[in-house]
Formats: C-alpha cells, sequence, structure tokens
C-alpha cells in the first residue's frame, strides 16, 4: 500500500470515530448518520482535497520573481 491509500483508510476511521463520540456525547446515543457522514468526509478529505491542495502548493512560486 502506497503512503495516499493508508492516509485515506486512516483519515476515514478516524474521521467516522470522531463522529461517532461527538454524537454520543452529544445526543446520548450515536447517531449512525452523523457517523457515516463523517467517515465519507474523511475519505473524499484524504483520497481527493489534500492530495489536490499539495499539488497545487508545490507550483506555487515563492515572492514576486519566483525566489
Amino acid at each position: 500500500m502506497n503512503k495516499r491509500v493508508k492516509n485515506t483508510i486512516l483519515g476515514t476511521l478516524v474521521f467516522g470515530f470522531i463522529g461517532y463520540v461527538v454524537s454520543y456525547l452529544l445526543d446520548g446515543n450515536p447517531d449512525w448518520n452523523v457517523v457515516i457522514g463523517q467517515a465519507i468526509a474523511g475519505f473524499l478529505l484524504y483520497a481527493f482535497i489534500l492530495p489536490a491542495w499539495a499539488k497545487r502548493n508545490k507550483n506555487i512560486k515563492r515572492g514576486p520573481y519566483g525566489k
């Protein structure tokens, strides 16, 4: 497995767990729609959004003269 796949799996699990804990603390029982939504958000963030930002930031030139 490469780094991107590992980060995506870990991000999905962590976001789902955070959704579970927060919904449990706020409501008293976990709301599974929140947990699944958070897991999907973690997947999208680590699979598509963060790699695109990292690629974009590599292409940004430093300063007005490209230094």
